[in-house]
């Protein structure tokens, strides 16, 4: 029983999945379910997602009682950490600086979870003007936030080393919405730019206009993420991604998004992770692409490595770009920056650079299999 499936189910658009009948099963393993679901970080969504489809009700009362508990706490969770952002916020106000939400928390901000106890969160993520970043960092780091100074490279990607108070959320400040192409598909001053005030608790941020939103949620999914075209996207980024599209619905630019990415030459990658969310989720896909050629190839490979992880191994594409792509995007900007080629040198000449290396080549950065 392949239970990553059975958890899909919980989530499909389509009412007549075989996926959801099998939730029915006498026989179901409840708790190799709530295992894939925690893996796939979307085991605080379940609930909501079931009383949708209305088979909350014809789930065994312990786990009923235990989706139930999940949700309560998640949403407790979720409770102290937007009463932290909002002091993060309030000291950035005191700066001039009127931060932008990203991802989870600003689908929490923006309704695209109508319960925001059923999204999970892992960390705070912010966008503040390149110029303001020195001021942003600065006002925090005088109220107790601290960062891990471990990441030598730290200070070289596109957002300030995460930042947190002991035993509280850590907080990202981005410059970038991503290195490399990221930067060219989705420019931080434009996302600045078409950003929407919100005022909430007497502070005032800012969350991306809707195309902004996907188009960001595609970027960090398929590019930015660990592996480059990643093959296996977490269940959470894919039902972001439906939910996305059901709050805002026409409002998002289609045609603009896949302009975006045609013009940068990845409209194939976009194309495919939506033919991915298609097959997972039931999504319509919302854009006219076509299989054919070497883009059928490359569906047909990563089916193929979705079916058989282990193959992974075996795949050059793949174990290069899990491995060196996002260092390489990290050592090329940090030759470009003061003090970068120091940091670098001393880095190679690190063992903790080459453990990290191996550990990653053996588990890979996809879910757990």
């Amino acid at each position: 029983m392949n239970y990553y499936d059975l958890l899909a189910g919980c989530f499909d658009l389509d009412e007549r999945s075989p996926n959801r009948d099998a939730l029915r099963e006498p026989n179901l393993n409840w708790e190799f379910l709530i295992r894939t679901a925690q893996q796939e970080l979307v085991l605080p969504s379940v609930k909501s997602s079931l009383e949708r489809s209305g088979m909350m009700s014809q789930l065994p009362s312990e786990v009923s009682d235990f989706f139930c508990g999940v949700e309560d706490l998640n949403g407790e969770r979720n409770e102290t950490i937007f009463r932290e952002l909002m002091t993060v916020v309030e000291l950035l106000n005191k700066c001039g600086i009127e931060p932008v939400l990203l991802k989870g928390a600003a689908y929490c901000a923006t309704g695209v979870y109508t319960n925001p106890a059923s999204r999970y969160l892992m960390d705070v993520d912010l966008l503040v003007p390149k110029q303001q970043l020195s001021s942003a960092t600065v006002a925090l780091s005088r109220c107790g936030f601290d960062w891990d100074r471990n990441d030598r490279l730290g200070c070289f990607r596109h957002h300030h080393p995460p930042l947190r108070r002991p035993g509280a959320v850590s907080f990202e400040l981005h410059h970038s919405l991503g290195m490399g192409i990221c930067s060219s598909l989705l420019p931080a001053p434009e996302v600045l730019e078409r950003s929407v005030q919100v005022e909430f608790l007497g502070t005032r941020f800012r969350v991306p206009c809707s195309d902004h939103l996907m188009t960001h949620l595609v970027i960090h999914s398929q590019i930015h993420h660990p592996y480059n075209e990643r093959i296996w996207p977490s269940l959470r980024s894919m039902y972001d991604l439906v939910l996305l599209q059901r709050r805002f619905g026409n409002e998002i630019d289609w045609t603009g998004i896949e302009r975006r990415f045609r013009e940068v030459g990845r409209l194939e990658l976009l194309g495919l992770h939506l033919l991915q969310v298609r097959d997972v989720l039931g999504l319509e896909v919302p854009i006219q692409f076509y299989l054919a050629g070497l883009t059928y190839l490359r569906w047909t490979r990563r089916k193929i490595l979705r079916r058989m992880p282990l193959l992974r191994f075996l795949d050059p594409v793949y174990m290069y770009s899990t491995i060196f792509v996002r260092r390489l995007r990290v050592l090329r900007q940090a030759f470009g920056m003061p003090g970068g080629r120091a940091q670098i040198v001393r880095e190679l000449f690190g063992p903790g650079v080459y453990k990290r290396l191996l550990t990653e080549a053996i588990q890979g950065p996809g879910r757990s299999y």
